[in-house]
């Protein structure tokens, strides 16, 4: 049997509201798991080592900070705005009560002024004017008079006890708007404070954020600033030692780990918290490897010191020249281990430490072919 188009739109109605809570629902659900997802990445962010950090690493954790306080941003103001419709209902609750009460006061002094007359005067003028009428008409019409008046009073009395009646639900209902008022502000009060709390701790992490990029924007400008000086000087002293032919010798430290093919070792273990190439603008000649002050740099491959001592920038600084036109630099040393000579792989040439532009300890790592910066993890381990 073809169903007719008001039949197959009843159907539809029918799915759609089938349907409809179970949608709510899910949307509900997602929403949550999406709240709790990016509380969870602002707890991990303010939970970050700023040292030990990677910049992509801080560049999400500012990220997810700003998104923190955005939220929190518009849950306050959905707050305040059902607080102020919260404040708005109770103002009216009150202004119908006090109405009430208003009109309950009336009634009462109207009943009043009627019990103190009836008081004074038992029967009343129109009890007199119904003895006093000359023919039975008259009698009849001042009868009706006396009624309406006793119907007045009743309507008096039950208008007072509709407005008390009114007054206790008014009563009720005013309460209730203000305890829902009071709840509200409080609402209000605790997202403002958990707004205030994302504020701090978005300022504190983005404080190490442009921290981190002030101090490499300087070191940046003054490696940049010396760098045709550098590739030219590593570029001589390449020649040189090639003319000499020196072969690299000098105290090692016997197990220096996992050679590379391009015969190097890490000088440092750690995490690299920024990599080779453009960041924020400027080109990062090298790594950077996270180590506490202090730790013992090593030589990443046997070879010649040809520098010691501090450039700007770079503060204390070793370069070793190896064969084969390479070259590996190792910056912010605290305190240098060498002075000059040949070293062998896996000696100590230095500490790590944050001398020149740093923010923290850590071991800025070059490698150079022929003085050109290149990306040390294509020759690392």
């Amino acid at each position: 049997m073809r169903k007719t188009p008001l039949s197959a739109a009843v159907v539809c109605v029918l799915v759609c509201a089938l349907i409809a809570p179970a949608a709510g629902a899910a949307a509900a659900s997602n929403q949550a798991k999406r709240d709790a997802a990016r509380r969870r990445h602002a707890q991990l962010a303010t939970q970050l080592d700023a040292l030990k950090a990677s910049d992509k690493e801080l560049d999400a954790a500012v990220a997810a900070l700003d998104t923190q306080v955005n939220a929190q941003r518009a849950a306050a103001s959905a707050a305040e705005s059902a607080a102020s419709a919260a404040d708005v209902a109770l103002t009216q609750a009150d202004a119908r009560l006090a109405a009430t009460s208003g009109r309950i006061g009336k009634l009462r002094n109207l009943l009043a002024r009627r019990a103190v007359s009836a008081y004074m005067r038992p029967g009343g003028d129109t009890v007199i004017e119904v003895l006093q009428s000359r023919d039975l008409g008259e009698v009849s019409r001042r009868t009706t008079m006396l009624r309406r008046v006793a119907s007045n009073d009743r309507d008096v009395l039950d208008q007072l006890h509709a407005a008390l009646q009114d007054e206790t639900i008014q009563r009720h209902a005013s309460a209730k708007a203000r305890q829902l008022a009071q709840e509200r502000r409080a609402v209000v009060q605790d997202r403002l404070a958990q707004l205030t709390d994302a504020q701090d701790q978005q300022r504190r992490v983005r404080a190490r954020l442009d921290a981190r990029i002030r101090e490499y924007a300087q070191e940046a400008d003054d490696v940049a600033a010396l760098e045709g000086l550098l590739s030219a000087r590593i570029r001589e002293d390449e020649r040189r030692l090639a003319a000499q032919q020196l072969v690299s010798s000098g105290p090692g430290l016997g197990d220096v780990g996992t050679v590379s093919g391009a015969g190097l070792i890490w000088p440092v273990r750690g995490p690299v918290t920024s990599g080779f190439g453009m960041r924020w603008g400027r080109m990062h000649q090298g790594i950077d490897i996270s180590a506490g002050t202090g730790t013992p740099i090593l030589a990443a491959k046997a070879g010649t010191v040809t520098f010691a001592g501090t450039m700007s920038g770079y503060g204390n600084v070793v370069i070793i020249t190896h064969a084969g036109g390479l070259s590996t630099l190792y910056a912010h040393q605290s305190r240098l281990g060498v002075s000059g000579g040949t070293v062998s792989q896996g000696q100590v040439i230095g500490y790590v430490g944050s001398t020149g532009h740093s923010t923290g300890p850590h071991l800025h790592f070059e490698t150079r072919i022929d003085g050109t910066p290149q990306d040390p993890m294509r020759y690392l381990p």
